[in-house]
């Protein structure tokens, strides 16, 4: 799968990090992570911060795949709001996963912080505007839902405010906290370097996973090459392309565009560094850099590569530049340095996938589709670690692949009910 067409910021703007060796020999570790993205970098860390040995496999170069189109913004918010989410999923756990992916920012600011590079990481407030007038009450209920269950979260209404406050051409904001951007390039590549230095790990480039066997008392990965890899367990973390390797059921992939501006000398009508978004959907994402760009991503399709992506990258390019002058008018003239095209996934339910890998007793799959996919990928790799550990939670299965399979059936047996 082509994952990207176009320049994309970080892989072109200092985030450089080490070469590592091909696999050119037989190893054993206690865990295999396959994937060297942002979701397996993030995996590995929290697997030997448990004490346990690892060993990353990298098909490609470690984050020059999904992570290299990511935006960073760090958000606990789904793209599911929360109130959608109670009536989907209930009350409890709607709450319980949203609590977890609040809980994984501040993991990752945690994981920042012990870093010997910097990353860019940086806490920030969101700011979720109502798209339409029509969108203002299901934003009032939201900032309701979200008070009431423990987040700091507040509504600004009224069009004069709303621009007095925030800068933002639009009747309505609901504003949270806890949330927070990074470069996704530079901590992929920080973390795998630390643990490196460490001696905690082992991380190999231009090495395919072809084929996994299981046995009594662990795993064996075989590669391209030939080697093999044996561990007690394994972590399959390879992103969006597991969907072409590994169909799920309920998983659907499309692509979102981005581009990066030219640093802006004046951004003092920027809303005080914030994250911007919106209710629509597809959304509008916005986000300032460490060198003062803007990112702004969105106008999403329903393809995830090929001809029909790559021929409206200019044309929607310019329309996400455009978007942004509208909704912040006193941003001035911006030019545009980067735009990309990426690929990205998304669950009908609106969780990730973080669970046992279909049909195996010792890999697990970290698979972080949905807007939040990063935030997501500090849940699942907390929640497998500690599995891994010989520890668990009851509610740890609730975000397993097999659940997937269960919202398909329930699809159809609707679709036949409804039938005339």
């Amino acid at each position: 799968m082509d994952l990207h067409m176009g320049r994309t910021l970080w892989s072109e703007s200092g985030a450089s990090g080490s070469r590592y060796a091909r696999l050119d020999g037989d190893v054993e570790s206690d865990v295999a992570v396959v994937g060297g993205g942002i979701g397996g970098a993030i995996a590995a860390w929290e697997i030997a911060e448990r004490g346990f040995e690892v060993v990353v496999l990298e098909r490609h170069r470690v984050g020059m795949g999904s992570t290299r189109g990511n935006t960073g913004l760090l958000q606990y918010a789904n793209d599911m709001p929360l109130a959608e989410m109670i009536r989907v999923h209930g009350r409890r756990r709607a709450v319980d996963f949203y609590r977890r992916c609040w809980e994984g920012v501040s993991r990752l600011r945690d994981i920042a912080k012990a870093l010997p590079e910097d990353v860019e990481f940086a806490e920030r407030m969101s700011l979720c505007y109502a798209s339409v007038p029509a969108d203002i009450p299901r934003l009032k209920e939201e900032a309701r839902v979200l008070i009431e269950h423990g987040f700091a979260a507040e509504i600004v209404l009224g069009r004069r405010e709303v621009r007095d406050a925030f800068g933002l051409d639009r009747d309505a904001v609901l504003v949270t906290y806890g949330d927070a951007e990074v470069n996704p390039l530079k901590l992929t590549r920080a973390l795998l370097a630390e643990l490196v230095r460490r001696g905690a790990a082992r991380v190999f480039e231009d090495t395919a996973v072809v084929r996994m066997d299981e046995g009594e008392r662990g795993v064996v990965l075989e590669t391209d090459g030939g080697r093999r890899v044996k561990a007690r367990a394994a972590i399959v973390a390879t992103g969006y392309g597991f969907q072409r390797a590994t169909p799920l059921a309920g998983v659907r992939l499309g692509c979102t565009y981005a581009i990066a501006t030219e640093p802006v000398s004046d951004l003092s009508h920027w809303p005080e560094g914030a994250l911007v978004w919106e209710t629509a959907r597809p959304y509008l994402y916005m986000r300032t850099t460490r060198d003062r760009r803007l990112v702004i991503g969105g106008l999403d399709l329903p393809v995830p590569d090929g001809p029909r992506r790559d021929r409206e990258l200019n044309i929607r390019a310019d329309k996400l530049a455009e978007l942004a002058r509208e909704v912040l008018p006193d941003l001035g003239p911006t030019s545009i340095a980067y735009r990309w095209a990426s690929t990205f996934g998304s669950t009908v339910d609106g969780w990730p996938i973080v669970g046992l890998y279909p049909g195996f007793r010792r890999v697990f799959c970290s698979l972080g589709y949905g807007g939040n996919g990063t935030v997501c990928y500090a849940v699942a790799a907390e929640i497998l670690a500690r599995r891994i550990a010989g520890e668990h939670r009851p509610e740890d299965p609730m975000l397993g692949p097999e659940r997937l399979s269960l919202w398909r059936r329930a699809a159809r047996r609707l679709s036949v009910a409804v039938r005339p």
